[in-house]
C-alpha cells in the first residue's frame, strides 16, 4: 500500500536542553575523559584505522546534525571535526549504551519511518574511532558539512503562525503556559503539511497546538468541557520531525478558526537563564479539498488516581471503529510517573496486533510513531491504548514518592494521553469522525456534556433566529 503519511527524518544523537542533569552529566564525562587532541593533519596510515573524514563525519552528518547545529535542540555542535573532537568518548558513552539517539519503540512490534537506531556496525565503528584515539584523518577527504537553506525543514510554510511573545523568567523551572494565535485567514483552508519552530529552544520542552471555533477563549480551552472542542493539530519536541499528509490527505481548519498553542517549559532556574520565547508553526496547504479528510484521535484517561507508592498503576482507554480505518501514526503522553504505553488492534476474529509498544517511556522525549505503512483496519476494531505509572521511590524520575498524583497539566501531575492521526477509508464516512475517546466509566458523562452543549447551541441559533425576525419586522 502506498504511504499516505510521511514525516520527514530527524536523527539527534544528543540530549534536549531540558534535560539539565544528563547535559551536565555529558560536559563532566567530556571535562574527565577529554583525549588529547591530534594533529588536523594526523592521516591514519592503517587502513582499518577509523578516522574523522573517512568515516564518522558522514555517519554524523546522516544521522546527527539535524539537531547538532547552532540554533537548534542539542547542546552542541558536529558540524566540524575541531566541535566534534571534545565529545568523543561522551558519543561512545551514550551510543553503545543507546542512550542516543532517543528512541523507545519495541522493535518487535513493527518498523517506523523515525526510527533513528543506530547499528551495530556504525556504533562499532564509533567505538574504533574513539580507541584510536579520535583521529582526523585527511581533512580534505571529509564530505562537506550539510546546509540548511531554511530555518524551515519542509521549506518555507503557506502560512506562518507566530504566538505573541512571551517572557520565560529565569526562576521558571517547570511551568505550562497557552498562548492564543492571532490567525488572520477567514476561509477555509486544507492542511497538508505541518511543522513548528520553538523560539527560546533552551526552555521549551514541548508544545501543542489546537484548532478552536472563533468564540473559544484560553480560559473555555484550559476547562474540561472546552477541551471537547479542540482539534489537535500537531506539535514538536525533542526529536519530532515535521509532519507530512501524501496527496489527496489533509486536515481541516475551519473558517476563522482560532490557535492555541499550549507550551511546556522547563530549564534550570537561576540567573541568565531565561529569556524570550515566541514559538511559530509554519502551515503548507492543499490547493482545493483533499479526497481524504484526516483527524486526531485521543484516547484519554483524565481520572488518573495513582496512590503514593504505586509502582504498576494501571491506566486505558478504547475506542471501537464504526468502519474500515487507516492509522497513520502513534504519540504516547505521560509525564514523570509515566512507566510504559501500548497500542493495540483487538480485531473482529479475536485476534490481536500490537501497533506500538514503549516499554520504557521517557518524558525528556516526546517521540511520534510512524508506521512504514498505514495500519488499515476493518469496522468492529477495538483500538486500545493500555499505560502503566509508577510512582514509587524506585523510579529515579519521580519528585514524590509520597504524594498522589492526577491527571494535570504540571509536569508532577500526571496525564494519560494516547494520539493517533487517522481516518476511514470512504471518503462519505469521514465528516464525523470521533476524536475524544475516554474510559467507559466516564462515557456517560461526556455524552451529558455534549448534549447540553448541542442543547445550548441549538437555543442559541434559535435566539439569534428570531432576533433576526424582529429586526425585519421593524
Amino acid at each position: 500500500m502506498r504511504h499516505l503519511m510521511t514525516r520527514s527524518m530527524n536523527r539527534p544523537i544528543g540530549p534536549l536542553p531540558a534535560a539539565s542533569i544528563l547535559c551536565l552529566t555529558l560536559l563532566a564525562l567530556c571535562a574527565s575523559t577529554a583525549l588529547a587532541a591530534p594533529s588536523a593533519n594526523n592521516t591514519a596510515k592503517d587502513a582499518e584505522v577509523v578516522t574523522w573524514a573517512e568515516h564518522v563525519a558522514p555517519l554524523l552528518f546522516e544521522n546527527c546534525v539535524t539537531c547538532h547545529r547552532p540554533g537548534q535542540t542539542a547542546p552542541m555542535s558536529l558540524l566540524s571535526y575541531s566541535e566534534a573532537r571534545p565529545w568523543a568518548k561522551s558519543i561512545r558513552q551514550v551510543t553503545s549504551e543507546r542512550i542516543m539517539p532517543p528512541w523507545f519503540a519495541n522493535p518487535a512490534h513493527g518498523e517506523f519511518v523515525e526510527d533513528p537506531t543506530l547499528t551495530e556496525g556504525e556504533i562499532d565503528l564509533l567505538g574504533r574511532w574513539v580507541a584510536a584515539g579520535a583521529p582526523a584523518g585527511d581533512l580534505e577527504k571529509a564530505p562537506e558539512p550539510p546546509t540548511f537553506d531554511s530555518d524551515w525543514g519542509l521549506g518555507e510554510p503557506d502560512a506562518v503562525f507566530a504566538a505573541p511573545a512571551y517572557e520565560v523568567a529565569d526562576e521558571v523551572e517547570d511551568h505550562y503556559q497557552w498562548l492564543e494565535v492571532e490567525n488572520p485567514l477567514d476561509e477555509e483552508r486544507w492542511i497538508s503539511a505541518i511543522e513548528v519552530k520553538p523560539g527560546f529552544v533552551e526552555a521549551v520542552h514541548h508544545q501543542l497546538t489546537y484548532l478552536a471555533p472563533p468564540e473559544a477563549t484560553i480560559e473555555s480551552v484550559q476547562s474540561g468541557a472546552g477541551s471537547l472542542d479542540l482539534t489537535f493539530v500537531g506539535g514538536w519536541g525533542p526529536g519530532v520531525a515535521p509532519l507530512e499528509f501524501a496527496p489527496n490527505h489533509g486536515m481541516r481548519m475551519p473558517a476563522k478558526s482560532k490557535l492555541f498553542f499550549q507550551m511546556h517549559y522547563h530549564k534550570t532556574p537561576g540567573p541568565g537563564s531565561g529569556g524570550i520565547d515566541q514559538t511559530s508553526i509554519g502551515l503548507h496547504f492543499h490547493d482545493e479539498k483533499p479526497e481524504n479528510v484526516v483527524t486526531t484521535l485521543w484516547l484519554v484517561d483524565p481520572i488518573l488516581d495513582i496512590p503514593p507508592g504505586e509502582a504498576n498503576y494501571a491506566s486505558g482507554s478504547s475506542f471501537v471503529t464504526p468502519h474500515e480505518a487507516v492509522l497513520f501514526d502513534y504519540t504516547p503522553h505521560m509525564h514523570l510517573r509515566g512507566k510504559s504505553m501500548k497500542f493495540t488492534a483487538e480485531y473482529p476474529d479475536g485476534t490481536q496486533e500490537v501497533l506500538l509498544d514503549v516499554p520504557n517511556y521517557d518524558f525528556n522525549w516526546q517521540l511520534t510513531y510512524t508506521p512504514v505503512e498505514p495500519k488499515v483496519i476493518p469496522a468492529g476494531t477495538t483500538i486500545r491504548v493500555d499505560a502503566s505509572f509508577d510512582n514509587s521511590a524506585d523510579n529515579p524520575s519521580n519528585p514524590d514518592p509520597t504524594a498522589r498524583v492526577r491527571f494535570g497539566e504540571k509536569t508532577t501531575d500526571e496525564m494519560m494521553v494516547g494520539f493517533i492521526h487517522y481516518t476511514f477509508t470512504d471518503p462519505a464516512q469521514q465528516a464525523d469522525m470521533p476524536s475524544f475517546i475516554v474510559p467507559d466509566r466516564m462515557k456517560a458523562q461526556f455524552e451529558q456534556i455534549e448534549k447540553m452543549r448541542e442543547q445550548q447551541k441549538k437555543q442559541k441559533a434559535e435566539a439569534e433566529g428570531e432576533s433576526g425576525e424582529s429586526g425585519d419586522g421593524r
